[in-house]
């Protein structure tokens, strides 16, 4: 009897070793199911994995200029170098850097696409399905099966004339294109942020280099994504949304191939932001990715 219980204990002993392990692996003792896995790439892009679901936000891969005058031509091998699936696209806004290699990976891979009516049409003109694609203005709550999102109204980067600050009206694509898409047709069509839960996480996404204050009130997120930019004060944000993490994004040059790296110069944008963010309270984390890294939230 003695020795049945010495085994039973063993196996007891080796059973809580071996989830031990498995969790210092993972780095969260969170079950799979309940962990947000986040990859960055470059620019605003993410990739998220919660449960059974993939989120593309503001995919970028080609990371070449646009040309006013010139079509619009996505690198699908470097896309695909990278993506691999997908179930819903966000677009934050519609500059060529945020939605340019959106149609293609939406036809490929058949993923649901949420954005401005500037990225709706120009999908359309691309040949994304209408079924696949939602149009947003700012407001909007969606539930889907493993998260939610609320769609925030926000606006861009501040342009600096004549020594003042001045916000420009955003131009809007309002229906569909006869022809190809031309560097000139990636206007701003609205920006946004996006809140998304997940579980028991709350996420806010700003791939924008800007935002409107009053919106930010209430939000709340225990991760806030930030766009670096050197036209305004980010503290004031931090205080009304006090996140426990903040991650640095928008930071590299994306119009540069992952493979020239990142500029020590680069760097210190990211590190401008991080400054910012540690003025208001030093206990927040601030995270700033590598290319291509994943990482899973606490």
């Amino acid at each position: 009897m003695r020795i049945i219980i010495i085994i039973i204990h063993l196996a007891v002993l080796f059973a809580v070793g071996s989830a031990q392990a498995a969790e210092s692996e993972t780095g969260s003792g969170l079950p799979q199911n309940q962990r947000v896995t986040l990859k960055w790439l470059g620019t605003a892009g993410w990739e998220i994995q919660f449960a059974q679901t993939r989120i593309l936000i503001d995919p970028f891969l080609t990371r070449a200029q646009s040309v006013a005058s010139e079509e619009w031509k996505t690198d699908e091998e470097a896309v695909l170098k990278v993506i691999s699936g997908a179930d819903y696209i966000f677009a934050g806004h519609s500059h060529a850097d945020h939605i340019g290699d959106i149609p293609f990976i939406a036809k490929r891979f058949g993923a649901k696409v949420i954005g401005s009516r500037t990225t709706v049409n120009l999908s359309l003109s691309a040949g994304v399905d209408k079924a696949q694609l939602t149009t947003i203005s700012g407001g909007e709550k969606f539930d889907f099966k493993d998260f939610s999102v609320q769609v925030i109204e926000s606006q861009h980067g501040i342009l600096r004339r004549g020594g003042q600050k001045r916000q420009p009206k955003s131009a809007e694509i309002t229906k569909p294109l006869s022809g190809p898409i031309l560097g000139k047709h990636f206007v701003e069509g609205g920006s946004y942020l996006y809140y998304f839960t997940f579980g028991k996480l709350r996420l806010l996404d700003q791939s924008t280099g800007n935002f409107i204050e009053e919106n930010l009130h209430g939000l709340e997120p225990d991760v806030a994504i930030l766009a670096e930019n050197g036209n305004y004060d980010w503290a004031e944000a931090i205080k009304i949304l006090r996140p426990k993490t903040v991650i640095v994004h928008h930071y590299d040059d994306w119009h540069v191939p992952f493979s020239g790296g990142m500029t020590a110069a680069v760097r210190k944008r990211a590190q401008r932001l991080e400054q910012q963010v540690k003025s208001v309270d030093r206990n927040i984390k601030v995270i700033i990715p590598e290319f291509l890294k994943t990482f899973t939230l606490e």
